[in-house]
């Protein structure tokens, strides 16, 4: 294995179109000898077998590639991957990667191979005999017509795979592209916003990141497409880009939010798509400007492993947040921000001077993702109370915390015994034993105003938890919580964490502080019932960070109805969160009836 590679941006500006083609030849360069046999794609192991996890390490890269090719760059590695793919498609190869059938990884990975026959036929159709041609085509043919896919945008990708087709001439399957954008249409949740399948399915990365970019894609590479589902397409994208930005912080940073989090830069492949399909949903400054700063921010992340590939992690390398699909070749789905280098130099995506997010509402509702985006105190953060999928690992903390920062990040559980294990960072945590800890998963019923975040949830079916999160300022929120339980329960309520690399910390009375470089993070119970504390969860649950200080609030409950009250604060700027005294009762999210059935208010803490 090759070792102490340099940094793959090392000495890049990552500034100009230049640069960005040069960043993506530096991340494909270990990509020619990383996998060398199935051996070293079986570990992390994933759901599908070691054959489609090499079928998913070699086409993923394409993703980046087939756009850099389009807009005339040179890489020298294509030979290498028409050899893989005309092996992958021959049942009579050892390498063959088999037939694609329901449900299956394969027809994910076919999407890609779709694109790219769009995109760059020169470089992985035209040089490939005709027998080769013919199995690649009716492979790809086969996975299309896959008789059963997950309700959700799986749809889309026999759409990517017949745009390929007809684009180097080879029979499409007639009415497939039109079911799939009609089933596509039941997604939709107006505003701009799809969730990721029907009903009360999630909205998060997958709506930027699959199903407005393949229709953003579908606009600019079907021939024939419907001009009504083109017009439907962008205006929907448009509307969607004035609500996304708020999920990006001015750093580049983007919310730690829902699954497949270790795609890390696809984070940013809407904006990408946008400027593809010439969308000027905002200034093509502003457009680049978000493009430019999330793909930054990545370049200063420890996220390689020891021979240069991606990693499946976030910041850095971490099983821990990983899906069950995930295999060493999963990360390479973030080459889809590759998608302006398909641009001419002269594309004003690319002539234009990058500018900074415009001034951003200081609180954004968008109660159809169950969010409520706050700008301020040098972060972006997101009181939260969200759909989720069970199925997904570790949904309470992809989907379930009270609130995601930009800055602060989010963690999640590392196994199922003790607090520190469980991940309590902007959570709840409910106890019977102190061992066997429960936290909110999903919502019986929420809703968001411009002022409050307000849900329902049960950890147990006879437990019944009604939480208020209310923006209290720039970095600053209360969460109020009502309990009913037949039992005593024990809690434990965390703020945000913070790397515990030269951490100082403190717990005194009703709160607990920690502070870190220019991360401030603080914690206070209002009503003088519960502990401050300082923890220190498990190694690796964090995202940003592998070790973590975390102030809590820690308390007991009789069986019974009670009141839980909290205020959070947290700064990215290098500033404190001693904050002006909170007349908390007062703020404008907290009904009447339920200030008045509240505790007292405890004392400020010294």
């Amino acid at each position: 294995m090759t070792r102490n590679r340099p940094h793959p941006f090392s000495g890049n500006p990552l500034r100009s179109r230049a640069d960005w083609q040069r960043a993506l030849l530096a991340l494909c360069a270990p990509l020619t000898d990383a996998y060398p046999d199935d051996t070293a794609l079986a570990a992390p192991g994933s759901a599908y077998e070691p054959r489609v996890a090499r079928l998913e390490a070699t086409v993923r890269p394409l993703w980046g590639l087939a756009p850099f090719a389009a807009g005339g760059g040179r890489y020298d590695g294509w030979e290498r991957i028409r050899r893989a793919v005309a092996a992958g498609t021959d049942p009579e190869h050892p390498e063959y990667w088999g037939e694609p059938g329901a449900m299956d990884q394969r027809l994910v990975e076919a999407s890609v191979l779709g694109c790219t026959l769009a995109l760059a036929p020169g470089e992985l159709w035209e040089p490939l005999t005709e027998e080769e041609r013919t199995r690649l085509a009716d492979w790809l043919r086969r996975a299309a017509r896959a008789e059963r896919v997950p309700d959700n945008n799986w749809h889309l990708f026999p759409v990517m795979v017949e745009l390929g087709l007809k684009a180097v001439g080879e029979r499409p399957e007639p009415g497939l592209t039109e079911r799939a954008l009609a089933r596509v249409e039941d997604f939709y949740r107006g505003g701009g916003w799809y969730s990721d399948g029907p009903g009360g399915k999630p909205l998060d990365y997958y709506g930027p990141w699959a199903l407005h970019l393949y229709p953003l894609l579908y606009t600019t590479l079907a021939p024939d497409a419907d001009p009504a589902v083109v017009a439907r397409v962008r205006e929907r994208a448009a509307l969607f880009a004035g609500e996304f930005r708020h999920w990006f912080a001015a750093d580049g940073a983007a919310l730690p939010f829902g699954r497949s989090l270790t795609y890390r830069f696809a984070q940013c492949a809407f904006w990408g798509a946008l400027a593809h399909a010439g969308v000027e949903a905002l200034p093509w400054g502003v457009l680049r400007g978000l493009w430019a700063r999330n793909l930054r921010w990545w370049a200063r992340q420890p996220m390689f492993a020891a021979d240069g590939t991606l990693s499946v992690g976030y910041a850095y390398p971490n099983l821990f947040m990983s899906e069950q699909y995930n295999a060493a070749g999963s990360p390479y789905w973030a080459f889809k921000a590759f998608l302006p280098l398909a641009l001419p130099a002269g594309h004003p995506f690319w002539t234009a001077e990058e500018e900074p997010l415009p001034a951003p509402d200081p609180v954004r509702p968008q109660p159809e993702a169950g969010l409520l985006v706050q700008h301020g105190g040098g972060h972006t953060t997101a009181l939260a109370a969200c759909d989720a999928d069970t199925w997904v690992r570790n949904a309470p903390g992809k989907y379930g915390k009270f609130a995601y920062s930009t800055a602060f990040g989010c963690a999640v559980s590392t196994g199922p015994l003790g607090a520190a294990a469980a991940a309590p960072d902007s959570a709840l945590l409910l106890s019977e034993d102190g061992l066997y800890w429960r936290s909110r998963i999903a919502c019986a019923s929420r809703s968001v105003t411009a002022d409050r975040v307000r849900a329902r949830w049960h950890p147990w079916p006879d437990v019944t938890v009604d939480t208020w999160l209310l923006p209290a300022g720039p970095g600053r929120h209360v969460r109020v919580h009502r309990l009913v339980t037949p039992r005593p329960l024990r809690t434990v309520e965390g703020g945000f964490a913070v790397p515990l690399e030269g951490a100082v910390t403190r717990a005194e009375g009703h709160g607990a502080r920690a502070g870190s470089g220019d991360l401030a993070s603080a914690v206070r119970d209002l009503t003088g019932s519960r502990a401050g504390e300082v923890m220190f969860p498990d190694p690796n649950s964090h995202l940003l960070w592998p070790r973590t200080a975390l102030p809590v609030l820690r308390g007991e409950l009789p069986s019974g109805e009670h009141w839980l009250a909290a205020e959070v604060h947290a700064t990215a700027d290098g500033g404190t969160t001693r904050a002006e005294p909170l007349d908390w009762r007062a703020l404008p999210g907290l009904p009447r009836a339920l200030r008045d059935a509240l505790p007292d208010p405890e004392g400020p803490t010294p």
